[in-house]
């Protein structure tokens, strides 16, 4: 390819139409002079003690305040080159023209039918980036904060101290197009046709007046162009600041969890726009004072003293206005709550749609969300009532002011001329600034106080403190001294700082009972080097120690050190959208040998090749592809690469195989972090005995602690856990085997025998298992086996069936006729009360005068305002139709009675419209939410596999806000301006029927401008919608991850990608507005020349032409002219809000959904037996993957109790997807009762089973909700479900007992207690079939044992499936199942495994059991 100039594109791609973002990377930034300067890009948070009290470390950059913003003065500038938004190395013309992305919107336009995507467009230029914005937001937050405290700072002075230059540059911008707007539209145009009238010859003196005119009109159109330009330019600079700075103090925060997050989610989807639009539109509440002083001084230049009387009535309608818009601030901050509430649902619903789909309560949900909705409503239709009637206002405000203001002058005995009178009404309506953009500019501030209130609360939350590091002795690693911690409630968490010190002082030991996990003092110490394990009950608060070691509890009292650097193992593993690789790195360098080792030692390799892509396989977003096991190794193997001093391993053994778990502790734990300090907390009790110190705890205390042998001789309760495990472990074949003490066995999981037999049954593609290098990792790179789907995006025009969608949401096609027939006859009488006026006006005149056909140019409003503008039709055609009254009383009176009737009504019909319009729009927007909601509740998992959380929650954030609040506002103003289009055409024509024929070349080139900018406004857009969803994503997984990602010290490679996501959709939204304004700047020229070039023709014409035809006509050229170019940006910008329509249109036709059809209908009593056969069955997640089980076949009796056991990964928890239909076979049958399940109803076959998953799920609520949603049982029934898991005692001692709330995903319940509540929630079911996957993982052996005997109990005439890793757990089945890579390898039943000393379960049993040595 021939190389081509440099500009402001960069090179571009194979179709030469987008930007190549290739050259955004390693470039340094400059100044326009090519100076370089010392710029800090790295940030260095790593490597900080506290890393994060330094968002950014960047200098300032420049040698002057404003020498980059001073250069944009300079006429021409040489194209930028470095592949950045060029707006500010723009020159003059350029930036007041918007020519910059010139090239960018045509190519766009030719290249229409490609989608928009990230790589096409620049990347964010420096001054508009989060990087610097968030700096720079942070010092002003904090010099506040200083200034005022926490409790009176105010982020609404933060916003004014961030834009306060570019605000006093606004007022000056303002001012001048306030002046040339009053001139073009007011003074200089009476005077042309004040020069048209007269007699007067001199050409030289018309032209003069066009030409000052065209000045004007050139600085109006350019002006008001910069104005918005600079308002979205500061926008989303503090937009950009504003997603940083919040990301930044959430990352500094002990936890975000319930409230809090969905809190988050609304800061960074409606809350970031807001204070966006909010820039924008200050501009509005600036023109105020200028338009009053100019409005005033010419009004009282006309009228005297009486001008006061139209000032009063603008500043009365104004007060109205302002008071409405306080009543909608209020109704925003009630509509809020409960959007919130609705996102934060949506979330814990999306989270945990698995458990959802298996216990089929999609109905019961949809419900739930339903009824948050329907309050929602309520407040939305309030406020859009509100709006409307505030809307309402605006139309009568300039003629009601007019008529109040001569009718009482001329009762005072004053006479008015017909042009004066025509002079006042011009005026007024060149002051409707006042009461139309103003009111909007008030209500977008209104919401943004709202934005900055929830801003300030979560600035002012708690921050997190690390533990000191000031041991006592250098030799300790951890010390902890007589220290209390209690756990917060979501509710402190959300408290200020001030209130959150406030209640802890207040707290009382009667009150503290209420804390599920409270560690009461607490004394420890952890040498250097030391393998600490800790056992104890459920519950206890191993994993609460964990978290205060990392000052992730509230520390009441007493001293806490940690003297070195942390990685922490989760007991629920925290993993992200990304490759498993990347989930193990976590942001460390890549060193070859280390990942190997470490891949081997936490027995991750034979995981590998049987992953699509080994280790850069897509893992999606919290492991949706993994095993429990395998989640549980990745975040295991995260820890251990990070080579840290200390290891926090909660119970990091509970989801893995016996086999893997020995390969782990004695190769990884004992092995690879030899040296290492580790504090191991695990119910794996055969493991201790290595240990170097035991802790027992018991009810948040240590009771006991010491060796092993120590503690065995004390005889206590570490003792009597001892010989409850050796009894549930005992192997029943009496087979002899060592105790594998040994540390030497690197290949202890590939070892042995069966293990070798495994590799070669249970291999893929006749690999066998061994040490793979990274090499052969990588063979395949094929998109085979990725997870995440790229989202859909929509290119051409929205579709008909979009609009269709919301029309027939709205009620239909006859609903919708009737609201647009409505407007358009609220506006027609607009209409009427503006002619009715101009022709009182016109009896002022004296008979024969020509003012009378003349002085309608005077009612000409103001161009930056065409949502209201007023048509008089005072012409020849009414003064030959109609007899002038003479100026008498009785004729004033007849005037002013028609007048004011007309008034009434048109408030009424306003009022109406109003109304109808809430009801509708409002209704369309609940409708489409409710269809998504349930097409969503639908879907298949493997669609919630392969969408990320954010993605989705877009669509019912984001999305749904465009949708409540803004289409409703654009419709009605939509509406509005084509009325007023089409009765200003048809008055027009009416009056010169030639200019008919120029009408139609003018229609036509306006169309063409209107499809060419409506590409590129569009495909924006939808480029902005897109960049939403990865955003919301990693603020969502960020949010689950707070412990580890802060653990590990990784918030600043956080922060980068935060940056990243910020500023790709910073230039979505700057470049979507910028084209709008691209594409006005452009109309209102095109008007101006056809304005013009009708001015030059008619003092051309002067003498040969009718003085007053020739005015009317151009006075209507430039009412014509200048609403088509408002109804073209209008136009466009609906049409790109119903993009939001569109993205919610496909949820709503194009989302898969499982089969809701059925063939058979079993009898009511299935299934009687419980019987179970699974018949050559093959399963894939996704038809591009292999498949997870294989030609499975068994037979499962009646009331039999079949454990399920195998290495991770083997496929067991995809034997029960299989059984709930979660994924429709891809082969074979499965009958239950000599059923095939695939033919019947998935709502009745999902209730018909009972499972508990193997991560837990509770939701936010009370128990009682979480054990029974929909209150089908007695309190009575409730409690002995609770006693049979033996969480009864636990409940009683809360004071709400079952209506304790619980927080999301039950965080204030240790794992293990959540899995014991959710076993009773399967009590409660009493299914024939029951589904235990890992129920007991993180559950004590003691009360694992007493679990099964409850369930022996519980379930005798059930047939129960057991998947488990704790052999013991499985040894009185009836029948055992061993899988592995998706095939049963061996079944039968115990005894007779246990008789063949090669059987696989044989020697996966002698892995576990563990023998006390002889004193």
């Amino acid at each position: 390819m021939a190389s081509r100039r440099p500009s402001s594109q960069p090179e571009l791609r194979r179709y030469s139409v987008y930007p190549d973002k290739q050259v955004h990377f390693n470039e340094s930034l400059q100044e326009d002079d090519g100076t370089d300067h010392n710029w800090q890009l790295e940030n260095e948070l790593n490597n900080s003690i506290y890393p994060y009290t330094d968002f950014t470390a960047i200098q300032e950059p420049y040698r002057r305040k404003y020498s980059t913003a001073l250069k944009v003065l300079k006429p021409f500038r040489p194209r930028s080159k470095d592949g950045k938004i060029p707006i500010n190395k723009a020159g003059f013309f350029s930036y007041l023209l918007t020519s910059w992305i010139s090239q960018l919107i045509w190519k766009v336009f030719r290249h229409r039918a490609e989608p928009l995507k990230e790589e096409d467009i620049w990347s964010c230029s420096d001054l508009e980036s989060a990087n610097i914005n968030t700096e720079r937001l942070k010092r002003l937050w904090e010099k506040e904060v200083k200034k005022h405290g926490p409790d009176k700072a105010s982020f609404l002075r933060v916003w004014l101290n961030f834009a306060r230059t570019r605000i006093i540059v606004t007022l000056f911008i303002i001012a001048i197009n306030a002046v040339s707007t009053f001139l073009e539209g007011g003074y200089l145009l009476n005077l042309i046709i004040n020069y048209l009238e007269s007699e007067d010859e001199n050409l030289w003196y018309g032209i003069a007046l066009v030409a000052c005119m065209a000045a004007c009109q050139i600085i109006r159109a350019t002006s008001f162009c910069a104005i918005i330009v600079f308002g979205a330019q500061t926008g989303v600079r503090f937009r950009a600041g504003l997603l940083g700075l919040a990301y930044d103090k959430m990352l500094r925060l002990k936890s975000v969890r319930g409230k809090q997050l969905s809190e988050m989610i609304t800061i960074f989807g409606a809350d970031a726009y807001r204070v966006y639009l909010n820039n924008v539109t200050f501009a509005y509440l600036l023109a105020l004072p200028i338009y009053v002083i100019i409005g005033s001084i010419y009004t009282y230049y006309l009228l005297g003293p009486w001008c006061f009387i139209a000032i009063g009535i603008f500043v009365f309608c104004y007060i109205v206005q302002a008071r409405l818009t306080t009543v909608v601030a209020y109704l925003r901050v009630k509509t809020l709550q409960f959007t919130d509430k609705r996102v934060r649902k949506m979330t814990e619903l999306i989270n945990s749609m698995k458990l959802i789909k298996m216990y089929a309560w999609e109905k019961p949900f949809n419900k739930d969300v339903h009824e948050i909705r329907k309050q929602e409503k309520r407040y939305l239709f309030m406020s859009a009532i509100l709006n409307s009637i505030s809307t309402a206002v605006i139309p009568v405000t300039p003629t009601l002011a007019s008529v109040a203001t001569i009718a009482s002058y001329r009762a005072a005995g004053n006479d008015i001329s017909a042009a004066t009178a025509f002079s006042v009404v011009g005026t007024l309506n060149f002051l409707r600034v006042i009461v139309s953009f103003v009111p909007y500019a008030t209500r977008t501030l209104g919401e943004s106080k709202v934005s900055f209130a929830r801003m300030k609360r979560h600035l002012v939350s708690e921050e997190y403190q690390a533990p000191s590091d000031a041991c006592s002795d250098p030799s300790l690693a951890v010390e902890i001294t007589d220290a209390t911690f209690n756990w917060d409630s979501a509710e402190e968490a959300n408290d200020n700082g001030k209130k959150y010190k406030k209640r802890k002082k207040e707290k009382t030991e009667g009150n503290r009972r209420r804390e599920t996990i409270h560690l009461q003092n607490m004394t420890f110490q952890a040498q250097k080097g030391q393998l600490i394990g800790i056992c104890g009950p459920v519950g206890c608060g191993k994993s609460a120690f964990l978290s205060s070691i990392m000052g992730r509890i509230s520390m009441i009292s007493g001293h806490l050190a940690v003297n070195g650097s942390v990685a922490y193992a989760a007991q629920q593993a925290w993993i992200f959208n990304g490759s498993l690789r990347d989930n193990i790195l976590f942001g460390k360098p890549f060193e070859q040998e280390r990942y190997q080792n470490v891949l081997s030692a936490c027995g991750l390799q034979p995981d590998l090749l049987l992953l699509a892509n080994g280790d850069e396989t897509e893992i999606g977003d919290r492991g949706t592809n993994l095993s429990g096991g395998q989640k549980q190794r990745v975040s295991l193997a995260r820890a251990v690469y990070a080579d840290s001093d200390i290891y926090l391993l909660d119970d990091v053994l509970s989801a893995v195989d016996v086999h893997v778990g020995r390969h782990i502790f004695h190769n990884c734990i004992k092995k690879f972090l030899r040296g290492k300090t580790i504090i191991f907390p695990t119910h794996q009790l055969q493991y201790l005995k290595h240990c170097d110190k035991i802790l027992v705890m018991e009810n948040g205390v240590f009771v006991e602690q010491g060796k092993h042998d120590t503690l065995l001789s004390a005889e206590g309760y570490y003792n009597s856990m001892m010989n409850q495990f050796h009894q549930a472990t005992e192997n029943p074949s009496k087979t002899t085997n060592d105790d594998f003490t040994h540390e030497d066995d690197d290949d202890e999981d590939q070892g042995s025998t069966p293990q070798k037999k495994r590799a070669e049954n249970g291999t893929q593609n006749g690999t066998t298992v061994k040490k793979p290098e990274i090499g052969q990792l990588h063979k395949d790179k094929a998109s085979k086996g990725k997870l995440t789907e790229k989202e859909e995006t929509e290119v051409g025009d929205i579709a008909w069936g979009t609009y269709y969608s919301y029309i027939s949401a709205m009620g239909g096609i006859g609903v919708a006729l009737f609201v647009v027939t409505w407007s358009v006859l609220t506006s027609a009488s607009v209409v009427f009360s503006d002619w009715w006026l101009s022709l009182w006006i016109n009896t002022f005149a004296s008979p024969g005068s020509d003012f009378s056909n003349t002085s309608t140019v005077q009612n000409f409003s103001w161009q930056m305002n065409s949502t209201g503008v007023e048509m008089t039709s005072n012409n020849s055609m009414f003064n030959t139709s109609m007899a002038v009254i003479s100026e008498t009383s009785s004729g004033l009176d007849f005037y002013l009675t028609v007048y004011v009737s007309s008034m009434g009504i048109i408030i009424a019909m306003m009022i109406a419209k109003g109304f109808l319009g809430a009801r509708f729009y409002v209704r369309a927007a609940c409708r489409l939410h409710d269809r998504i909601l349930t097409n969503v509740m639908k879907a298949p998992m493997r669609f919630f596999d392969a969408n990320p959380p954010g993605r989705i929650l877009n669509r019912f954030s984001k999305d749904m806000d465009e949708a409540d609040v803004f289409l409703p506002q654009l419709q009605d103003t939509f509406f509005q301006v084509c009325t007023s289009i089409i009765v200003s055409l048809i008055t027009a024509i009416v009056s010169l029927p030639w200019i008919a024929i120029a009408v139609v070349p003018v229609l036509i080139f306006f169309y063409i401008f209107k499809y060419v900018s409506s590409v590129s406004i569009r495909q924006f857009k939808r480029f902005e919608n897109t960049a939403r969803s990865p955003l919301l994503g990693h603020v969502s997984t960020s949010a689950h991850g707070l412990s580890t990602i802060v653990t590990f010290k990784q918030q600043s490679n956080c922060i980068q990608s935060i940056q990243t996501y910020t500023d790709v959709s910073t230039v979505a939204t700057f470049l979507m507005d910028t084209a709008m304004r691209w594409i006005g700047v452009r109309l209102d020229l095109a008007a101006s020349c056809i304005t013009l070039s009708t001015a030059i023709a008619m003092i051309l014409t002067k003498g040969t032409t009718d003085a007053a035809q020739a005015a009317l006509a151009l006075t209507l050229c430039i009412r014509v002219v200048s609403i088509m170019q408002f109804v073209i940006r209008i136009m466009n910008e609906v049409e790109a809000r119903f993009t939001s329509i569109e993205r919610l249109h496909q949820y709503e036709e194009k989302l898969e959904s499982e089969s809701q059809s059925f063939q058979d209908k079993p009898a009511d009593s299935w299934p009687n037996e419980g019987r179970i056969i699974f018949s050559n069955v093959e399963m894939k997640y996704r038809d591009d993957m292999d498949p997870v089980l294989n030609e499975i076949k068994f037979d499962i009796h009646p009331v039999q109790k079949v454990g399920i056991v195998g290495r991770t990964g083997a496929g067991k928890s995809s034997l029960a997807a299989a059984l709930f239909r979660l994924n429709e076979l891809s082969g074979g049958h499965i009958y239950i009762d000599g059923v095939d399940i695939g033919k019947i109803s998935l709502q009745l076959l999902r209730t018909k089973l009972s499972t508990i998953p193997q991560d837990p799920v509770l939701f936010a609520g009370t128990m009682r909700y979480n054990l029974d949603p929909f209150g089908y049982y007695t309190d009575d029934v409730i409690w002995a479900a609770l006693e049979n898991v033996y969480m009864k005692d636990k409940v009683k001692q809360f004071d709400n007992e079952l209506d304790y709330l619980i927080e999301e995903n039950g965080e204030n319940f240790s794992v293990g207690e959540r899995q014991l509540i959710c076993l009773a929630r399967a009590i409660l079911r009493r299914n024939k079939i029951l589904i235990l996957d890992e129920a007991t993982a993180s559950i004590d052996t003691a009360t694992d044992a007493k679990i099964q005997q409850t369930i022996r109990e519980s379930f005798t005439d059930c047939t129960v499936l057991t998947i488990a890793h704790r052999l013991n757990t499985v040894l009185h089945s009836d029948l055992i199942i061993i899988m592995d890579a998706g095939r049963v390898m061996e079944m039968g039943s115990p005894q007779d495994l246990l008789s063949n000393p090669r059987s696989y379960f044989n020697t996966m049993l002698s892995a576990q059991t563990v023998k006390t040595p002889s004193p």
